[in-house]
């Protein structure tokens, strides 16, 4: 299928590994002109030069840095944003302090949020932005409360944009990932293994057990459904979330 991308110009935020990364060269790959935002400048500049695109600086845990982002980009247009963050810290409740909700909320919540408020005005008509949550938007993740509160936000926002920007004829859905094969789970894996006292190798055969395809994803399975999805051939498809968890 022809994705109807080339030429047309994306945002891509977190793209210097992971999920990010696998989405850039999924909408690269079809000819699309790809932008990629890491926390680091030099790493964006770096990532960049892979899809032959432009690499700016960004932090979402900093105001500062959003505020900088969108002086620098100027109500350029886009047909496209995948809005995209790191993951907070673990812990349950009797873990977190006041500062640890307050870093999480601006990192994944209020970033996110005043980027894409200040990027409406850069939106094409028919153009598509796509939220990365998590699958704790369906149901809580053990010592990750942070994610649990904070990505179902995500998704409601989502959902509300969805509906009041539709007249204008910008789409916007999310996407949940499971278990993908990023450094992101890899750290996970490990601090669960320390956590309850396992090996790495029993923490993974657990989960396993628990994803139906009995396999973890690759992010390239990620990328092409967001690719599709900030494309024109998604055009009918907003305020919706999309799991990709081999079933879990």
């Amino acid at each position: 299928m022809d994705l109807q991308v080339k030429g047309k110009s994306y945002l891509i935020m977190g793209a210097s590994r992971g999920l990010g990364q696998a989405v850039a060269e999924a909408l690269s790959s079809e000819g699309a002109v790809v932008t990629v935002t890491s926390r680091q400048a030099e790493t964006a500049v770096k990532v960049a030069k892979r899809f032959l695109g432009v690499g700016l600086p960004l932090d979402t845990s900093d105001i500062d840095s959003v505020s900088g982002f969108l002086e620098a980009w100027n109500a350029r247009p886009l047909d496209g944003i995948f809005v995209n963050t790191g993951g907070p810290r673990t812990g349950d409740l009797e873990d977190l302090t006041a500062d640890d909700w307050t870093a999480a909320y601006q990192q994944l919540l209020l970033g996110p949020t005043m980027l894409v408020r200040g990027l409406k005005t850069s939106l094409n008509p028919g153009a598509s932005v796509v939220f990365n949550a998590s699958i704790s938007v369906r149901h809580p993740i053990p010592a990750l409360l942070l994610s649990n509160v904070f990505r179902p936000a995500i998704a409601a926002l989502a959902r509300s944009l969805a509906l009041s920007w539709a007249q204008q004829n910008i789409r916007v859905n999310v996407m949940a990932p499971g278990r993908i094969a990023t450094e992101r789970i890899r750290e996970l894996e490990k601090a669960q293994a320390e956590r309850d006292h396992l090996s790495l190798s029993e923490v993974r055969q657990a989960h396993l057990a628990s994803i139906p395809l009995g396999r973890v994803g690759e992010p390239e399975e990620f990328g092409r459904l967001a690719a599709f999805l900030l494309s024109p051939q998604a055009s009918y498809i907003t305020g919706e979330t999309f799991v990709v968890g081999g079933g879990l």
